[in-house]
């Protein structure tokens, strides 16, 4: 397999008000390592753009040691572990300039025809590029807790912006970590910080949707949803320590 690795330095612009890494940047950052990759292997964004084609992503799991400061340097490294006709697993590593793992982000990827907005199966002169190990069924991530029908949740509207739409044609995935953020109140956010993170996309959300953001936030772990009417577009769950800036 084609191992890729990529450095950044974490800007100001990149952090929140604690000078640390936001959660939409890491999935930023890790987006960012595969499209370089694919650019090296001459099957980036003009190649399967130009097929009617594009990369979606279906399931993140996030672990995080800590979060980068400003100006910090790290090194993300990124390889096309599994795959099969349909869907592959890639993993992200950021190190920090001592070589300590401090976050890990394993996903699957699947790709979609952009015109009909269904899944394709996966060309394979492009999928051979990364020469990654072919499996009949790829590693699942576990689903996260969902929503109980009596549970009590907090919830916020959001109207989907045109520059919350990627070249894909739907919300890049960032957005959701906003979404999902943002129904949490500031107090709690000052005061914890997370750990561990596991977001599976449903259903897509597209330009000029409303959505709701919900929230059921316990003392160290939360559960999210994001729907569109009826329909759950994305779910997650979040683990929490408590800290003090």
């Amino acid at each position: 397999m084609h191992t890729f690795e990529i450095k950044r330095h974490v800007e100001y612009y990149e952090a929140d008000t604690t000078g640390k890494l936001t959660l939409p940047m890491i999935l930023n950052w890790a987006v960012l390592a595969s499209k370089k990759q694919s650019d090296a292997l001459g099957v980036g964004q003009k190649i399967y753009l130009g097929r009617g084609l594009g990369w979606i992503i279906l399931q993140y799991e996030v672990h995080i040691t800590r979060r980068p400061k400003i100006n910090e340097e790290i090194t993300i490294k990124t390889y096309a572990a599994k795959y099969n006709p349909f869907f592959v697993s890639r993993p992200f590593v950021f190190f920090d300039t001592t070589g300590n793992e401090i976050i890990r982000v394993d996903s699957i990827w699947a790709m979609i025809d952009i015109e009909n907005r269904r899944m394709a199966r996966l060309p394979q002169d492009i999928v051979d590029k990364y020469q990654a190990e072919r499996v009949k069924q790829i590693p699942r991530i576990a689903k996260p807790a969902q929503f109980g029908i009596d549970e009590v949740f907090e919830e916020n509207d959001y109207h989907v912006r045109y520059l919350d739409i990627d070249a894909n044609k739907h919300v890049n995935n960032s957005k959701y970590f906003e979404w999902m953020q943002d129904v949490i109140t500031p107090e709690f956010l000052s005061t914890h910080e997370v750990t561990d993170i596991n977001l599976k996309f449903e259903n897509e959300v597209r330009l000029g949707h409303m959505i709701q953001s919900q929230v059921i936030l316990q003392e160290h772990t939360s559960k999210h949803r994001i729907m569109l009417g009826n329909i759950v577009s994305a779910e997650a769950e979040f683990k929490w320590r408590d800290v003090s800036f």
